[in-house]
């Protein structure tokens, strides 16, 4: 009977879904920081847009920066790479499902912040368990609003590190001035769909960036 309830404890433990961040935590806890090339593309209806490209700073765990010559709106949900964002002390983990995802092994988890860390928002990651590699997130940042990210990797010094980020947008229509980030809308509609493509190129990863360069956007806001 010990022998029995030893097994089924390590069981449990093992399909602990939490454990899963914890591997995604370890294969990038040696990212200290990197800059990379953003190059933005919108295809969102009633959207008019170009193309808008930029430098984009990061630096371990939640200092984000971006430069750009012109004018440049930048997705704040999902627009970067972020792993710090997943940590398994913030959350509770749910197990939704395992699935096979581009024929990896996956699971879907939902991320529930817990009571301590109610600034944060929750997510469903669908992460690919061969690899460690979050491929989709999703998330509700506020009611009537979704986002979806879907993300492919390249690896760059020791790290897969996004090269394409595409983010599925589906939101109620808003004034104008409510969606900055998003440009001009060149007509009203109930509701505002589409998709963001972000390409990342010329990857420098851990080249010593500074804390100064980060003083403006210290709390993580973006430039």
């Amino acid at each position: 009977m010990l022998l029995f309830l030893l097994s089924s404890g390590l069981i449990q433990a093992q399909e602990d879904p939490a454990r899963h961040l914890d591997s995604l935590e370890k294969k990038y806890s040696g990212l200290k920081d990197y800059l990379v090339d953003v190059n933005v593309h919108f295809d969102v209806e009633a959207l008019k847009a170009p193309d808008m490209q930029a430098k984009l700073y990061y630096k371990a765990p939640d200092k984000i920066k971006v430069e750009s010559k012109n004018v440049f709106f930048f997705p704040k949900e999902g627009g970067y790479f972020n792993p710090s964002l997943f940590r398994k002390k913030d959350f509770d983990v749910r197990l939704l499902e395992r699935l096979t995802y581009d024929g990896r092994k996956a699971v879907k988890l939902r991320l529930t912040p817990t009571e301590m860390n109610r600034h944060h928002q929750g997510f469903v990651l669908t992460l690919d368990t061969d690899r460690n590699l979050v491929r989709e997130i999703n998330t509700s940042p506020s009611e009537g609003r979704t986002l979806r990210a879907v993300i492919e990797y390249a690896k760059f010094a020791d790290f897969e590190l996004p090269v394409h980020i595409e983010l599925h947008l589906d939101m109620p229509s808003v004034e104008p001035n409510g969606m900055k980030e998003f440009g001009s809308f060149s007509q009203r509609s109930k509701r505002i769909t589409g998709k963001v493509e972000i390409a990342y190129s010329n990857y420098k990863v851990n080249s010593g960036l500074s804390d100064e360069m980060f003083k403006e956007t210290e709390s993580g806001k973006l430039k």
